[in-house]
């Protein structure tokens, strides 16, 4: 069995108290094989045509926040349709934006093109990053010298991303829970 550092212990065996099963793991690399990550998935956990994830890397990667003095880190959730089979490729692309960019990663944040280079052909295109509405029992995890919380990525079109900055993203929320938004759809139609 090859090692593994207690993070990533921590992260799966949070993973698998909250989906209620233990993920399968896939490992994803960037182009220079110099950021590697694993994406944890479960089918069906949130109903049956959906699969959710969680990436296990994301907390290497320094967000520049603290809590009580403490390094606070990030890994990100998602569900998609289990027709997408892109989604965990779209999670990696999110980490390594974080880890090669060294971009802000909150509540609120918007990555643009985390989706066009994996596919050009999807209406949405890039990601907005929010606390985990699906999952509540994602709670921060106290590891050795930092905390690892969590946000989940939402797939969102340019007009949503371009209302989002204009507007503020509590706007684009509402528009989402007024249309009752399929956010495990990849090729939704835009709210806006």
């Amino acid at each position: 069995m090859r090692w593994m550092a207690n993070e990533q212990e921590r992260i799966i065996q949070k993973a698998t108290e909250v989906f209620g099963i233990a993920p399968t793991l896939e490992s994803f690399s960037d182009e220079g094989d110099r950021y590697n990550i694993q994406v944890a998935s479960v089918e069906n956990q949130l109903r049956d045509d959906t699969t959710s994830f969680v990436t296990i890397g994301g907390y290497e990667a320094p967000t520049g926040y603290t809590v009580g003095g403490v390094p606070l880190r990030i890994e990100l959730v998602g569900a998609c349709q289990t027709t997408y089979d892109i989604f965990p490729d779209i999670l990696a692309h999110c980490v390594y934006h974080k880890m090669k960019s060294h971009v802000s990663c909150f509540p609120g944040a918007l990555y643009k093109d985390m989706i066009t280079p994996i596919d050009p052909d999807l209406h949405m295109q890039h990601v907005l990053l929010i606390p985990p509405v699906l999952w509540e029992d994602f709670s921060t995890i106290d590891a050795d010298d930092k905390k690892i919380t969590w946000l989940q990525v939402i797939p969102i079109s340019e007009k949503e991303r371009t209302h989002a900055l204009q507007h503020g993203v509590d706007s684009l929320l509402r528009h989402f829970e007024e249309a009752q938004v399929n956010i495990f759809n990849l090729e939704r139609k835009s709210v806006m």
